[in-house]
């Protein structure tokens, strides 16, 4: 599929993640949050089942012995911005081991170098190279949409009406991004960390545009308050949110009826 410039947000999306760094992602997301993007995705998932109605095997009744995956069909599961598929393949784990359903996955990113590096972790999910605000699926098809570091680079608008649009009904939406925090302790931690970012960007040069522009792009950024004006706007209920990390992130999670 050809991707199109929807989006002003793409063009700095696409200098930030290329092909020059597409195969060192995982390790510096992991080094740059000090591990807590793994935590972050964790709660992604335990935002995920809250939403979802209980299996009729979840409950404690002893003669229900038989797992999900036996008795009721796979949820479709749709990773917007899926990159290296670190929260695709965390999606299709948890729904593959236990009692919880299975999950297929879907992952969709506007860089393909990132798509071939998921492809090795999410080997059974269908991998699309597109853009958020036009999402080449048919309605209805997807019990549940995620995206991560996202939002702040999107028309979330074109999105969240996308995303209803792709949802089957009492499906579910998450969004999460980094947050500009507003406790004076953790804002001078954060502009802290982020100078010695610009001064490693002299080095580790396939990560200059991140290291040199995102704290910029997250201070401009009003991405959570759009997110859940457009969740309403558009029609999603149970619309909830939750920050974390001193609040340097924060999760957005909401119900299509």
């Amino acid at each position: 599929m050809m991707v199109s410039q929807v989006h002003d947000g793409h063009a700095r999306a696409s200098r930030f993640f290329t092909s020059t760094n597409a195969s060192s992602y995982d390790t510096v997301v992991r080094i740059a949050t000090f591990g807590q993007d793994y935590l972050w995705k964790r709660q992604i998932l335990d935002v995920i089942d809250k939403h979802h109605l209980p299996c009729s095997c979840d409950s404690s009744s002893p003669s229900s012995s038989s797992p999900c995956s036996d008795d009721l069909p796979a949820r479709t599961h749709l990773d917007l911005a899926s990159g290296t598929g670190i929260l695709s393949s965390l999606i299709e784990r948890r729904g593959n081991h236990g009692r919880q359903r299975p999950r297929n996955v879907v992952g969709l990113d506007l860089t393909f170098d990132y798509l071939r590096t998921a492809k090795k972790k999410c080997s059974t999910g269908l991998l699309t190279n597109g853009t958020a605000e036009v999402l080449p699926y048919r309605e209805q098809s997807f019990d549940s949409v995620t995206s991560s570091y996202l939002a702040k680079y999107v028309d979330i608008e074109r999105v969240v009406s996308e995303c209803w649009r792709v949802l089957k009904h009492r499906g579910v939406v998450v969004f999460h991004d980094f947050t500009y925090p507003s406790n004076s302790l953790a804002r001078s931690l954060w502009n802290g960390y982020f100078k010695i970012l610009r001064s490693a960007a002299k080095t580790v040069t396939s990560w200059a545009p991140v290291f040199r522009e995102l704290d910029k792009v997250v201070k401009m950024s009003n991405w959570l308050g759009q997110t859940m004006q457009a969740l309403e706007g558009t029609g999603f209920k149970n619309i909830s949110f939750r920050f974390y990390t001193m609040r340097t992130s924060a999760i957005v999670s909401a119900n299509k009826p």
